[in-house]
């Protein structure tokens, strides 16, 4: 028996459908922390939350490693109390190499993100966060994407075509020594989610260096995938899984 094309649009239509489950998007970042598509904004998620992922880092705007080629990050991210975000991520360098690849040692960081306010009807929530603030060396030449930053946002609920949009500002500073830094200076970005697809958000940002544009889905209210565009011309993104800890 032939398929019609007319079958096949319509079988693929419902297995998107099916795999999209319309499920709110869930806001991880490249850094593995909540943000937008690589800035971090305030929003926190609920106690006991678990996200792990990884995602490519662009070799052409990551400052760490070998500037030749493109890295990994790997992130586990929970919510440790409602209002304290935890997170570790190993980054290494990929493709390179036999002679380099033995010699190279990737990249530890934690971080720690604590929402002092959370967003109500007319403010706010705000978070401040330290990323990658604990280094064995005094010279920080050990501590790459060294972040201590405060930042905002607000979410507005239209009920129009776009159905919510975010706003985040931040600003982050080099309290510690470094070897390199991220969001340093003012940050900030938007994101919106069209009606009915609240499994989609798309975003567009300057994370202190450049302008990205992204977007995120959720697939079977599990699965998060984010892809975009970093410095609007070089393509970074990755996949996480989502879960509820007992």
């Amino acid at each position: 028996m032939r398929c019609s094309g007319k079958h096949f649009f319509w079988t693929g239509t419902v297995f998107l459908l099916f795999l999209l489950n319309i499920h709110t998007a869930t806001s991880q970042s490249l850094p593995g922390t909540t943000g937008y598509f690589n800035i971090p904004s305030a929003e926190i998620y609920p106690d006991r939350s678990l996200f792990a992922g990884a995602n490519l880092l662009n070799k052409e705007y990551k400052k760490w490693g070998n500037p030749d080629y493109h890295a990994m990050d790997f992130f586990v991210t929970t919510t440790f109390i409602p209002f304290v975000e935890l997170s570790v991520r190993y980054s290494r360098m990929i493709d390179l190499p036999e002679e380099l690849y033995n010699s190279t040692v990737g990249d530890r960081m934690a971080s720690i993100r604590v929402r002092p306010l959370k967003e109500g009807r007319y403010h706010p929530a705000v978070v401040v966060g330290l990323q990658n603030f604990f280094t064995t060396l005094q010279t920080g030449d050990a501590s790459h994407f060294n972040s201590t930053y405060v930042v905002i946002t607000k979410n507005f609920h239209l009920n129009t075509i776009i159905d919510r949009v975010g706003v985040t500002a931040g600003y982050g500073s080099d309290l510690f020594t470094a070897a390199d830094y991220q969001f340093l200076g003012l940050f900030y970005g938007i994101n919106f989610s069209p009606k009915n697809m609240e499994y989609l958000e798309l975003m567009m940002e300057y994370d202190a260096d450049k302008w990205n544009a992204g977007a995120r889905v959720t697939i079977l209210k599990h699965v998060v995938i984010l892809a975009g565009l970093e410095g609007l011309d070089a393509f970074s993104g990755g996949i996480s899984y989502k879960l509820l800890l007992p």
